[in-house]
């Protein structure tokens, strides 16, 4: 592709950008109680269907298609689960039971049991308890590793720094700027 090319399609994913962005604000305008009705909901899917299909079709860049779902999570929108391979899932999680962490995790669970008073459940109980979280968290983990992380900034302009938390994982980073 030669510059003006280039330069023709980078005018063009900003305006496709601008375009949903400015879809993202004409529905999410008047939000009572700060969340969204079923109608809004409705018109926002429709909306990142029609994401979904230009950022497929290269009209809209990672980057841009990470700041519009951010834009529809900041508003209340629950985003779709990103589909997580399986087959790695079960692979990782067996070779989580085979490390000291997850021996360290069933002490803790069973540890959490006596500080609140509760009697401390079999030892079977405890061990698909350990699993089940850890399923859980590996599953965020990876749906970050396939779709990058959805960060959420909480600035501190004061000391000059950022925290940066991923709403699927809860990864944090901090920068200084």
């Amino acid at each position: 592709m030669d510059s003006a090319h280039l330069a023709l399609k980078g005018v063009f994913e900003t305006d496709k950008y601008q375009e949903f962005d400015n879809k993202i604000f004409d529905i999410t305008r008047i939000m009572l109680d700060f969340s969204l009705t079923e109608g809004q909901k409705s018109e926002l899917r429709t909306v990142m269907e029609e994401m979904e299909t230009a950022h497929r079709e290269g009209l809209l860049t990672d980057a841009q298609h990470g700041r519009l779902l951010c834009t529809m999570a900041d508003c209340g929108m629950e985003l779709p689960p990103v589909a997580v391979d399986q087959t790695e899932l079960e692979k990782r999680l067996a070779a989580y039971t085979q490390s000291v962490e997850f021996q360290q995790d069933i002490a803790g669970l069973a540890q959490d049991y006596q500080c609140q008073g509760l009697p401390v459940p079999p030892a079977e109980q405890l061990r698909d308890e350990a699993m089940g979280e850890a399923g859980k968290c590996l599953e965020s983990v990876m749906a970050c590793e396939a779709k990058g992380h959805l960060w959420k900034e909480r600035a501190d302009p004061e000391n000059g720094t950022s925290e940066l938390a991923c709403r699927r994982c809860g990864t944090t980073e901090q920068l200084r700027w």
